[in-house]
C-alpha cells in the first residue's frame, strides 16, 4: 500500500463529489454531517468512523464496496 489512506478516502470523496457537481454543503446535508467535517475529510485532517463511511457513501449513490475500491486504487497509484 502507498500513501495515506485517510488523504486518499478524502481525495476519493472530493473527486466523486465534484464529479457529481455536488457543494461540500450539499453533501453535508445528504449525509447528515457539518460542512466543515466534509473540508477536513476531504483535506485528510480528519479520519472518518465507519458510520460515516456509510453515510458518505450513501450520499454519493455508492455502495461502501465500489467507494473503498477507488480508495485502493488511488492507494495503488491507479
Amino acid at each position: 500500500m502507498n500513501g495515506d489512506p485517510i488523504k486518499s478516502f478524502g481525495l476519493v470523496i472530493k473527486e466523486i463529489r465534484k464529479s457529481q457537481g455536488l457543494s461540500q454543503e450539499s453533501l453535508a446535508t445528504e449525509a447528515n454531517l457539518d460542512r466543515a467535517f466534509i473540508s477536513q475529510v476531504e483535506n485528510g485532517h480528519k479520519q472518518p468512523s465507519l458510520l460515516t463511511i456509510f453515510r458518505l457513501a450513501d450520499a454519493l449513490k455508492l455502495s461502501v464496496s465500489e467507494l473503498l475500491k477507488q480508495v485502493e486504487a488511488v492507494l495503488a497509484g491507479n
